[in-house]
């Protein structure tokens, strides 16, 4: 995983766990640059919010977002992720704790 991905992936999953809202004027701590493209979760009470969008402005077509979100939604059923396309970004929401859940059971084994 791309370390902008793992450090975006760790915050989101520490502020679910820790109830605490994963918030728009904290967007670096939940949200950065993945090559050409942006990531930004947002998220309160139990619906998490993510958007993903390229960095020149241009048209994003659905698939090259789906590759984009890969390391965040790639673990969770397909059924329970509802996308929302638009002309400049893809707009996903998952239940926090489905979100929470699917990553903490695909996590790799931690050695002391």
């Amino acid at each position: 995983m791309d370390r902008a991905a793992e450090r975006i992936l760790k915050a989101v999953l520490h502020a679910i766990e820790q109830s605490a809202p994963i918030t728009l004027d904290r967007a670096e701590q939940f949200g950065g640059q993945l090559g050409d493209y942006w990531v930004q979760f947002e998220g309160e009470d139990d619906l998490l919010h993510c958007l993903v969008r390229r960095l020149d402005g241009a048209p994003i077509t659905l698939e090259e977002a789906h590759r984009v979100v890969e390391p965040f939604f790639g673990v969770l059923p397909k059924g329970i992720v509802w996308c929302k396309p638009a002309p400049t970004s893809v707009h996903y929401y998952v239940g926090h704790d489905h979100f929470l859940q699917a990553h903490r059971q695909t996590a790799p084994p931690t050695h002391p």
